[in-house]
């Protein structure tokens, strides 16, 4: 109770104690952010080209999106030259 006392007893130390709480709560955010980052896949059609777009993904994640675009019956081919042309869904 004496804590929360000090706190409450003046203007400027309420002020400083808020400014540093904040800080320090920044600072957890921003390493947690940094240890989990945001994963984007997109996956646009431009004419007759699928353009796959992976920012943060897993491997999952891309499979998942090239699962999507096969189950259309479109045939895939990725930069490295691997071509994916369907999955067999019995595996799933």
């Amino acid at each position: 109770m004496g804590f929360v006392t000090f706190i409450f007893s003046s203007f400027w130390i309420w002020l400083g104690f808020s400014i540093l709480v904040v800080a320090a709560g920044n600072a957890v955010v921003g390493a947690a952010k940094a240890l989990r980052p945001k994963r984007t896949v997109k996956a646009y059609r431009v004419g007759q080209r699928w353009h796959v777009d992976i920012v943060g993904a897993n491997r999952g994640d891309v499979t998942h999106v090239i699962k999507s675009i096969c189950e259309e019956g479109e045939e895939v081919q990725i930069d490295e030259g691997v071509i994916f042309s369907g999955f067999d869904k019995s595996k799933d």
